[in-house]
């Protein structure tokens, strides 16, 4: 409750208000007032709903702030548009695959495939996973790390880190294999326009063969985890836990 009388005196600041005018409005005295601020007693629900009125703010902001409370609120909106970007590129990959598959078959070119299902869908899925997180905490009003032992902390942190370096070299890798197989189809369909033919021998890649290779089969083997990692993001996520 700490919090709460803290939140209680920077309300009754910002209304320009003295503890004793404050206590005159609530009917109480003014060294009410004073312990609610400085943590020494609780006021109860009624009493909360009464200052919200006084001070003219929502009783969320007495009890979160209005600070964390803007800060949740992007919070929830965040998470939902991230759940809703994942879920439409998911479909995405799912309607488009076959497709993607019988033109590759036609025009004897895999990037469109590729694309889907090395590149998209794992980073769909890791999305997935950070917005699921984050909407459960953000709606659940969850605070993980918020009373744990500062060793507990710590190492959620570097667990947090762990995984956003692995991700962000995820996050290269994709890029660079989405540019370069991008850059292999629009090749291939253009030489194909102008000479009928295309040799992919002849053109150099953006990307090393061996990386892009190895990026590949990683991303297909392990492509279930990619949702894990997501969700270990918004999991260990430490800072601002108590947004």
């Amino acid at each position: 409750m700490a919090e709460v009388g803290k939140n209680i005196k920077k309300c009754r600041k910002e209304k320009n208000l003295t503890q004793d005018e404050l206590a005159e409005r609530l009917f109480c005295t003014r060294q009410t007032i004073s312990n609610y601020e400085n943590g020494k007693s609780e006021p109860n629900i009624a009493l909360l709903v009464e200052l919200a009125k006084v001070l003219e703010v929502d009783v969320s902001d007495l009890i979160y702030g209005p600070k964390k409370k803007e800060n949740r609120k992007r919070q929830r909106n965040g998470s939902v548009a991230a759940l809703a970007v994942a879920c439409v590129a998911l479909a995405a990959v799912r309607i488009l695959s076959p497709f993607a598959t019988q033109y590759g078959w036609k025009n004897f070119e895999i990037a469109p495939l590729y694309l889907l299902q090395y590149v998209l869908r794992p980073s769909a899925l890791v999305l997935f996973g950070w917005g699921a997180v984050e909407a459960v905490r953000a709606f659940a009003g969850i605070r993980v790390w918020e009373g744990r032992p500062e060793r507990t902390v710590k190492t959620a942190h570097m667990v947090f880190r762990v995984t956003a370096v692995i991700l962000s070299v995820f996050a290269v890798l994709a890029v660079w294999t989405a540019v370069d197989l991008t850059y292999i189809w629009y090749l291939s369909e253009r030489m194909l326009r102008e000479q009928g033919s295309f040799d992919s021998s002849t053109v150099p890649h953006l990307m090393p063969g061996q990386l892009q290779s190895l990026f590949m089969r990683v991303s297909y083997r392990f492509g279930g985890v990619s949702a894990l990692l997501g969700a270990a993001l918004g999991l260990f996520k430490v800072k601002r836990e108590g947004a």
